[in-house]
């Protein structure tokens, strides 16, 4: 069964100097390399991606969802944020049984998605694992990216952690 990761997208963008918008990049080129490097370089064909940003003018007019082979971008319509439509997507994701992970540095999207039953990834670690620093500052000590492996066992660390804690809750 593939993995749906539920992405706050301009958690992600704004980030990383490779994403963020600024002179050379306004924020619909912005938008599109996310999208570009979730398509290309995170585990082909292991996992599906919805990217979530808040509503916006230049979402598509016709209000439909844009799609790719492995990632569909959502809007929000406000007033509503991008968090709220997230919230949705995971209860309603997780009333299928789907096996999702939602990649916030919100904390209370991330409390949402946990107490739904969604594993959660942190925005930097997940960046970390697919935006690399340049060569120049890459040493055999100190990896550039975070391998696949790593990223599991960091996936793992948080779902023992708050296993432990629901187990004892005076810890």
């Amino acid at each position: 069964m593939s993995r749906l990761i539920v992405v706050d997208g301009y958690n992600l963008v704004l980030r990383s100097p490779l994403l963020q918008p600024g002179p050379d990049r306004t924020l619909r080129e912005a938008r599109a390399k996310l999208v570009n490097l979730l398509s290309w370089t995170v585990g082909v064909g292991e996992a599906r991606f919805i990217v979530v940003f808040d509503g916006s003018d230049e979402r598509p007019r016709d209000d439909r969802p844009e799609h790719g082979a492995r990632v569909e971008v959502r809007y929000s319509r406000p007033p509503a944020k991008a968090d709220d439509l997230i919230r949705a997507l995971v209860e309603e994701l997780m009333d299928r049984d789907e096996r999702v992970t939602v990649v916030t540095s919100d904390l209370e999207v991330a409390r949402h998605a946990r107490a739904m039953g969604a594993d959660v990834a942190l925005a930097d670690l997940f960046l970390t694992s697919i935006v690399s620093p340049a060569a120049d500052d890459a040493t055999p000590e100190k990896p550039a990216t975070v391998s696949r492996r790593e990223l599991e066992e960091w996936a793992d660390l948080f779902r023992n952690r708050a296993r432990d804690a629901e187990s004892d809750p005076d810890a």
